[in-house]
């Protein structure tokens, strides 16, 4: 039968915890039932909005724009965009029913909707007295609909019956809907789950507040019709409301705000201007041609695309920040832009690099480009809020980020609803995460649970079918959306969480796919680092540097990475990256760039890394089959290690266009990147044969690229983050003191815990002095003879204002006595406690002991008290110290790290008995023997690409030692792996040229307890 009903009411998992189905699941299963159009009517917002256009594109149906407002006097409402003005205004009323809340709460008064109702239909879902939307009706007047539905449950006749009733009441067209919550009915278990969470309750408790049955689900026309068999024309008016909306997202105009233009002035105009004032500053010796010609090339796409704007905008936020003082550096794929780099943006010059521009934009695609920029963390709010206050919020919000159920957090949620305990779901969970999720009966009766238990059978299937559901809205990482017109009018913009923040509705990926720019703004540590290291050294060696200055090649940071040297230096100091080190031996810049590349999943999965490595080593032959793959993989010795490398492989041996290319690299750039390639492989295997190219070169190639669906790096984008790996490896080598200070000061960052930076920086003759109230600031710093003190940040439990306060009060003076520095920083007793724990009033008190007893003898440490910090007690007593196991222990305690002595130091005489040789020892053992070796677990790794290889990272009193753990001894000591803090493993020493692991064939706990 012809289609005659169209779904108007249905609930996606963007409703957060109401509906149980995709987006997509629902457009996919409504065009398999034959449905000619459907509507979203999430609560309060558009946020699946875009992925369900999407999916309606692609299915062939006709998807409405429709949302269900909260109204603060009057009953919900879900309300359709007929047109361009209708959207404006559906999307204006939901940013304002959310702006005038908290995070997560909505609702506007009824007056609000009936003023600002043009071009929008309204349908009331469920009967109300009359007298409660009378008023709203007569707004809405022709484009007011009543709702009525049957659920096949107690009361729906006496439902249906009030509804007609209402409708001959207001005069308004009655409306069949499903008020669908599921895709399909098999969902229904998980919506009842969800239902659970949202209620924060069992499901044994949920009682009413539980869907009586499955049958809110998404219904055909035909079960439709026997529903409503006694009133068809209530679903013929659902054909009748789906006609008149015509809005769509296709029409979305998004313009870029063109703020603060010079008189006579368009954006394109003054861009190019400020492009050549920039290649003057970027070659003072003369603009090469070719530099010219690229220039002038991405200019003219730049213009078509109407893209000068974003341009500005991006030149302005940079120009900001370096007017104070910030660092800051453009990457990812606007680094392959030569007009990205004359705008002092990138740091990369493309044209010198041979960077493929097309990756960053190109005319067959017209999709937005996307250039991130890192500031330093620290001052990243600085930019932030200048946005704000240039653009303007009504122009300017921060991108959402949706989190989703993943993992441990779904077991937990999914568990506690299906009435397992706490201590149940704790266990389950924590099992779960350390084993990658997957759940033998082995793995269940170890944490005393049992597979017929039908609880924990449905709670990991459960869990399985709830991963990647959205379960709120939080704030991407630093993507700002800024608009020409009013931002409300195009995205709808809600209150976050954080004070003073607004973000869209809609995440990168959805901004993407309907053409709307965002501007990047990233907070990254290494650049805080860098600009504190810099700074040390103009304060205490009178140099001044920046990291355009930092003397470049220097064969001294090339030997000491080559030496696997690199704790605390930025993208290479990882264990596999030290791995690589010795291995790759970098010896100039593009080493590097090759280096941080390397190391990732897609080239490992590609099978990448081994013939690079062999090749560069002289041990295979280097080999084209072309003259134009040479041009393109000589750089990398004929292994395509980078994103560019694979559009122009598939340009130049395949065949393909410059968009073809950029499909196939979006294909490989993914989630779903394997079920995508299909298509393009039999293109590209038929056309590099077709070209003079053998199938087994062709499907090898095919085969590496399948790689960076597993993540791959384009090449300007590990270009910008070698510009900084670089830097940080020369700060290391000539300054160590100032570098591990700045990345003290600059925690939480990085790779390692502050212990191990510091006892790197010990072995490399850096004096460290210990937390001191008459010495330390706040912050480390650096003393004379070039030596580090610790600063009072290092005291785990003292707050940052009572650091300051002690800084501050010692400008007037040192303090002489414990009581006299309370009274003059009124440190709270319990701050006080934790400063002598950490060893930090030993210029006060001697012992810590000492210390403690002082403090309780002190009269009372409140703010107003008379009395505050005199000695009430003069008693003294003769009060054992602490051993030296003691104070190593309260160090780690308090500030986490010793000065006195490594743990393993303690533990050492244990180990000799046990035959365990040093980290530093391993180098004179041979390789192939026997060997053991114990340490404090600092660093545990089972990335999806080592096949269940656990990677292992000991460190001891004289450096690290690395464990390789296959996968049958990883069953066997998982418990100590994930559970211990000090362990010795023995097994056989691997060594290929300076690197040495230890492939474990047993592993055991050292006693945690420091010997007394």
């Amino acid at each position: 039968m012809a289609s005659v009903y169209a779904e108007l009411v249905c609930r996606s998992n963007f409703s957060f915890l109401r509906g149980a189905s995709h987006p997509e699941e629902l457009i996919q299963a409504a065009a398999e039932l034959g449905l000619p159009a459907v509507a979203l009517a999430d609560g309060d917002g558009l946020y699946g909005a875009v992925k369900a256009h999407l999916a309606a594109r692609e299915a062939g149906i006709k998807y409405l724009l429709a949302s269900e407002l909260t109204l603060l006097d009057g009953p919900p409402v879900v309300l359709y965009a007929q047109d361009a003005r209708g959207y404006a205004n559906l999307s204006r009323l939901i940013s304002k029913s959310r702006m005038m809340h908290p995070k997560g709460e909505a609702g506007l008064p009824w007056r609000e909707l009936a003023e600002e109702n043009q071009g929008l239909l309204a349908l009331l879902p469920f009967p109300v007295p009359a007298e409660q939307v009378a008023p709203l009706a007569e707004a809405f007047a022709e484009r007011f609909y009543v709702g009525v539905s049957r659920s096949l449950s107690s009361g729906d006749e006496a439902r249906v019956a009030r509804s007609k009733a209402l409708a001959k009441s207001l005069g308004a067209p009655l409306c069949a809907h499903n008020d669908v919550h599921t895709h399909h009915r098999s969902r229904q278990p998980l919506q009842d789950v969800l239902t659970a969470i949202r209620y924060k309750t069992t499901l044994g408790q949920l009682g009413t507040r539980r869907l009586p049955n499955a049958e809110r689900t998404l219904k055909g026309p035909e079960e439709m019709a026997r529903l409503f068999a006694d009133c068809p024309e209530a679903l013929e008016r659902t054909l009748e409301l789906a006609s008149r909306c015509n809005a769509t997202l296709d029409g979305l105009r998004y313009h870029f705000s063109e703020q603060d233009l010079p008189q006579g002035h368009t954006t394109s105009s003054w861009l190019r201007e400020l492009t050549y004032q920039g290649l003057q500053v970027r070659y003072p010796g003369g603009v090469p041609p070719e530099v010219v010609k690229q220039i002038e090339h991405e200019l003219k796409l730049i213009a078509a695309l109407d893209f000068a704007g974003y341009f500005l905008a991006i030149w302005d936020i940079v120009r900001f920040a370096r007017s104070r003082g910030i660092l800051c550096q453009g990457r990812g794929s606007a680094a392959n832009s030569a007009v990205c780099y004359a705008l002092g943006v990138t740091a990369i010059d493309p044209v010198r690099m041979g960077l493929l521009f097309e990756r960053f934009l190109s005319m067959e695609r017209k999709e937005p480009p996307d250039i991130d920029v890192d500031f330093e963390h620290e001052r990243r709010e600085e930019v932030l809020q200048y946005v704000y206050e240039k653009h303007g919020r009504h122009r300017a919000g921060m991108v959402c980020e949706v989190i989703c159920y993943r993992g441990r957090l779904a077991l937990r949620e999914v568990g506690k609803s299906l009435g397992l305990s706490l201590d149940q779901v704790d266990r389950l969970a924590k099992v779960a995460g350390s084993h990658g999720g997957e759940m033998s009966t082995e793995l269940l009766k170890e944490v005393g649970l049992s597979e017929e238990d039908r609880r924990v059978r449905q709670t990991l299937a459960l869990a399985r079918e709830i991963e990647s559901f959205p379960r709120h809205l939080s704030i991407h990482v630093g993507g700002f959306v800024i608009t020409r017109e009013p931002l409300v009018e195009m995205i709808p913009v809600e209150n976050a969480a954080m004070k003073g923040r607004t973000v869209v509705q809609w995440e990168k990926d959805d901004l993407e796919a309907v053409g709307v720019l965002k501007v990047d703004l990233l907070g990254l540590g290494m650049l805080t680092a860098l600009a504190k290291c810099l700074a040390l050294i103009k304060e205490h060696h009178g140099r001044e540097l920046t990291l355009a200055t930092i003397p470049a090649e220097d064969p001294r940071v090339y030997d000491m990475l080559c030496n696997a040297d690199s704790i605390g230096v930025f993208q290479i100091e990882s264990r596999a990256q030290m791995n690589m080190l010795p291995r790759l031996k970098p010896r100039c810049f593009y080493d590097l760039v090759v280096e941080i590349a390397l190391i990732r999943p897609g080239p490992i999965v590609g099978d990448m890394v081994h013939p690079y490595l062999r090749r560069r080593e002289g041990r295979e032959p280097v080999e084209y089959p072309s003259e134009d793959v040479r041009k393109i993989l000589q750089k990398t010795l004929g292994v395509p290690l980078f994103q560019e490398q694979a559009m122009k492989l598939a340009m130049a041996v395949a065949g393909f266009t410059p968009a073809e290319a950029d499909g196939l690299r979006r294909a490989l750039s993914h989630k779903r990147a394997e079920e995508r390639l299909g298509p393009f492989h039999q293109r590209f295997v038929e056309g590099g044969v077709a070209r003079g190219y053998t199938p087994e070169y062709v499907d090898t190639l095919f085969r590496q690229f399948r790689g960076f669906a597993h993540y791959g790096f384009p090449e300007s984008h590990s270009a910008s983050f070698a510009l900084l790996a670089y830097a940080s490896s020369w700060l290391k080598c000539h300054y160590p003191a100032a570098f591990t200070t700045a990345l003290l000061n600059s925690q939480p960052m990085g790779f390692y815990a502050p212990h191990t930076l510091v006892g790197d920086a010990q072995r490399h003759g850096v004096e460290v002095r210990g937390v001191d109230v008459n010495h330390s600031g706040w912050d480390c710093t650096m003393e004379e003879g070039g030596a580090l003190r610790l600063g009072l940040r290092m005291v785990r439990g003292l707050q940052e204002t009572t650091g300051r306060r002690v800084e501050a009060a010692r400008r007037d003076g040192r303090f002489t006595s414990l009581g006299e520095m309370a009274r003059r920083t009124r440190v709270p007793r319990h701050e006080l406690a934790r400063l002598a724990l950490a060893g930090a009033l030993g210029s006060l008190c001697g012992s810590r002991r000492d210390a403690l007893w002082e403090i309780q003898a002190l009269g009372p440490l409140e703010e107003t008290d008379l009395f505050f910090g005199m000695a009430m007690d003069g008693t003294q007593v003769e009060l054992p110290r602490m051993n030296v196991a003691e104070r190593v222990s309260t160090d780690f305690e308090t500030v986490g790290l010793s000065l006195e002595k490594h743990p393993l130091e303690l533990l050492r005489p244990a180990l000799r008995k046990r035959g365990a040789v040093t980290a530093a020892g391993l180098e004179r053992v041979r390789a192939g023997a026997r060997v053991a070796v114990g340490g404090m677990l600092i660093c545990r790794q089972m990335p999806p690409t080592a096949k269940g290889f656990c990677f292992l990272s000991l460190e001891d009193e004289t450096g690290i030692a690395n464990l390789v753990v296959p996968p049958d001894a990883y069953a066997r000591f998982r418990k100590d792996i994930h559970g211990a803090l000090f362990l010795v493993g023995q097994g056989t020493l691997e060594k290929t040229g300076k690197v040495t692991n230890v492939k474990v064939q047993q592993l055991e706990p050292i006693a945690s307890a420091l010997p007394g």
